[in-house]
C-alpha cells in the first residue's frame, strides 16, 4: 500500500511541474542542436584499400596464410613510423598545399582490417573531405614504395583509391539530439522534485499530524470566489428600528414635571 501511495505522490510531483519539465526538455533539445550544428566541427573520412603480397614457395600451405595475416600489424607499424610519415607530409605540402605535421599526420591515420583477411585499409579523417582524400591516398602511395625496399615483399596492390566522402562522419546529429532529449528530461525531473522539496507550505493534513506531530482540530474548506460572492450575497443584513415619536413627547413632559 505504502509503494502505492509513493508512487501516487511521484505522478502527482509529476504533474504539478510538467511546464518545467517540458521547458528544460526544449532547452536540453535547443542546446544540443546548436552544439551539434554550429559549435562541432564536421569531419570527413576517406579510406585507401591495400593488399600486400609475400613471396610464394612452391607449395602454398596454411602456415603461409597466417604469415600474412602476422605481417598485417608490421604494415600498421610501418605505415606511421617517421620514414613514411616524413614522406607522406613533404608530399603533400608540395603536391597538394597541404601544411600539417607529423604528428597531426600519425593523428589522422588509422588501419582497418577485416578478420581474418589479407586486406587492410588506411583510413583518414580530417574536417576537409578532400583533404582526407589527399591524405589517405599520398599515405597509401609512400607505403607502397618503401614497403619493397624495407621489408620481404612480392607486391604491394592498391585495391581502390581513397574517395572524397560528401558526408561527415561526425558529429552524429541524431544522436546528439536524442542525448540532449534525454538529458533535458532528466534535469527537468530532478528540478520538480528540488522544487517540491523546497516548498514547505502545508499542503494537507497528513503533513501536519506526521511531520510536524500535532493534532488537527477542525479543517476550513476552501472556497472559491464564486461561491464566496454567493454566500455574502445570502447573508442577511441587520434589521434597522425606528424609534416612535410619541415615545420622545412622553419622555420631554416627564422631564418638564420634575422640574
Amino acid at each position: 500500500m505504502e509503494e502505492t501511495i509513493s508512487l501516487k505522490e511521484i505522478f502527482a510531483i509529476l504533474r504539478k511541474h510538467l511546464a518545467a519539465i517540458f521547458i528544460s526538455m526544449f532547452a536540453g533539445l535547443a542546446l544540443a542542436g546548436i552544439f551539434t550544428f554550429f559549435v562541432i566541427t564536421p569531419k570527413y573520412s576517406s579510406q585507401a584499400q591495400l593488399i600486400v603480397t609475400l613471396p610464394q614457395s612452391e607449395t602454398t600451405n596454411a602456415n603461409d596464410v597466417n604469415t600474412n595475416l602476422q605481417m598485417i600489424n608490421t604494415y600498421k607499424d610501418m605505415i606511421v613510423s617517421d620514414l613514411v610519415m616524413t614522406q607522406v607530409k613533404d608530399r603533400l605540402e608540395s603536391e597538394n598545399n597541404l601544411d600539417l605535421t607529423v604528428g597531426q599526420l600519425k593523428e589522422s591515420i588509422s588501419i582497418n582490417q577485416s578478420q581474418n583477411s589479407q586486406m587492410f585499409s588506411i583510413q583518414a579523417t580530417s574536417t576537409n573531405a578532400v583533404s582526407a582524400q589527399n591524405i589517405a591516398n599520398t599515405t597509401a602511395l609512400v607505403f607502397q614504395e618503401n614497403a619493397q625496399d624495407v621489408m620481404n615483399v612480392d607486391k604491394i596492390s592498391i585495391i581502390s583509391s581513397a574517395v572524397a566522402s560528401t558526408t561527415p562522419v561526425s558529429p552524429n546529429n541524431k544522436l546528439n539530439l536524442a542525448i540532449g532529449l534525454v538529458l533535458g528530461i532528466m534535469v527537468g525531473v530532478g528540478l520538480a522534485f528540488l522544487l517540491e522539496l523546497l516548498d514547505r507550505t502545508v499542503k494537507d493534513d497528513k503533513f501536519v499530524t506526521e511531520t510536524l506531530g500535532f493534532t488537527v482540530l477542525g479543517t476550513v474548506p476552501q472556497m472559491s470566489p464564486k461561491e464566496l460572492a454567493a454566500t455574502i450575497q445570502k447573508k442577511p443584513s441587520a434589521p434597522f428600528i425606528k424609534k416612535p415619536q410619541g415615545d420622545k413627547t412622553a419622555e420631554s413632559r416627564r422631564s418638564r414635571s420634575r422640574v
